[in-house]
């Protein structure tokens, strides 16, 4: 599944080009763990069409080792032997209003069911077709897989991981710069609202320690890593850096993930998680329930005045 990088310019403007078969893999040792972590365009339902679902499936198929993906990933894919549990590394308020800048009006709760249905449906992505090569077309591409990870990054709008980890910090501490980054492709557009809440930089070292742990406790030798797009770099990055960054929030996330690890169904941990799932869930229902209620409001007033 090795995959030759090429320049974006390249890919743009090659008149044939193979694209990848497979997802490609940063990999490296961790622990005394080989991981081959794959960064997937999951979307919001696995991918923006059917075609990169079944790449990303594939790809599930031959990888090495323990196969472990980041949180939800065993309801879009087949294959996955377990989830990285991510979700702890979000902090509750952060869970509602990610879903909360979602459906905040009524024209996101539009544009939210109409990705979601265009998703479904879509057969395959729009990249190079009528050989027409864009970037704003490659957000559902085996294409994007043609270019390396870094570049990717950098293309998505992302800062580098050492920066980007220390925003993360930040907007936990309340002291946030950075703009949310704006993917080129529009159907990413949901992106750029639910990212300063995401946490993906701790939520990257969580699923590192975290799915490392498992596999050293299930005796695995190999690692697969099936994780959203930037997770990738950043735990390249991470794994060469770690003990360099000092950090009690980093600090804690470790801990918290090899603890998890040595016992994943603790009463804590389920706990936590029924409470996650709930804030995560008013953080949709209550302006979704406004909105409707407003609408009956406004529908009875009608029917009155006729």
């Amino acid at each position: 599944m090795s995959t030759q990088y090429i320049p974006v310019s390249d890919l743009l403007s090659a008149t044939r080009l193979d694209f990848p078969q497979y997802l490609d893999a940063v990999q490296f040792d961790y622990k005394g763990i080989r991981c081959h972590v794959f960064g997937v365009l999951h979307g919001l339902t696995g991918g923006t069409n059917r075609g990169y679902k079944e790449l990303v499936n594939r790809t599930i198929a031959q990888a090495p080792g323990l196969r472990l993906g980041e949180m939800r990933f065993s309801s879009l894919y087949s294959g996955l032997h377990g989830e990285l549990d991510d979700w702890m590394q979000i902090p509750l308020g952060d869970a509602f209003w990610f879903s909360f800048a979602l459906h905040m009006t009524p024209i996101r709760i539009a544009q939210l069911f109409r990705a979601f249905i265009r998703e479904r449906l879509a057969a395959k992505d729009r990249f190079g077709l009528a050989d027409v090569r864009r970037l704003q077309d490659i957000g559902g591409s085996a294409a994007f897989h043609s270019i390396a990870p870094d570049e990717r990054r950098r293309l998505a709008g992302f800062p580098g991981p050492a920066r980007y980890l220390q925003e993360n910090i930040a907007r936990r501490q309340g002291s946030g710069t950075m703009l949310a980054p704006v993917f080129p492709d529009k159907d990413w557009e949901w992106l750029t609202l639910i990212e300063p809440f995401a946490n993906i930089p701790l939520r990257s070292i969580h699923m590192l320690e975290y799915g490392v742990a498992l596999a050293r406790e299930n005796g695995a030798a190999d690692v697969s890593l099936f994780v959203g797009e930037i997770h990738n770099s950043d735990m390249a990055w991470y794994a060469q850096n770690n003990f360099s960054y000092a950090s009690t929030m980093v600090a804690a996330a470790i801990a918290g993930a090899m603890a998890h690890a040595r016992n994943p169904r603790s009463l804590d941990v389920r706990i936590h998680r029924v409470v996650f799932n709930l804030a995560n869930a008013a953080g949709s229902l209550i302006p979704t329930f406004f909105y409707l209620g407003l609408a009956s409001l406004v529908a009875l007033r009608g029917l009155q005045l006729l």
